[in-house]
């Protein structure tokens, strides 16, 4: 899926409060507590997250976009199913 695609989805499934203490990231590395997030760094588009304590980890790279956006909802819905316990 496309970036303009993953927004869509997140507006309309409002993960963005669901995932609520989490935060989402488009823009930049981030190493605030609990960020998950996909940017594009050196060519490669990289899904991420941060510990509650801050610093940030790579979760997975990959070379196409759609791919990228792909695996970062599919880790946002995982945080969604984790968040309802």
């Amino acid at each position: 899926m496309t970036k303009d695609e993953l927004l869509t989805k997140i507006k309309n499934e409002r993960l963005d409060k669901i995932l609520l203490p989490w935060t989402i990231e488009f823009d930049e590395l981030s190493d605030s507590s609990l960020v998950i997030g996909c940017v594009k760094v050196d060519g490669k588009w990289q899904v991420f997250k941060t510990r509650e304590r801050g610093g940030h980890y790579i979760v997975k790279a990959f070379d196409d976009e759609n791919e990228a956006y792909d695996f970062f909802y599919e880790s946002l819905e995982y945080l969604k199913r984790l968040s309802r316990y």
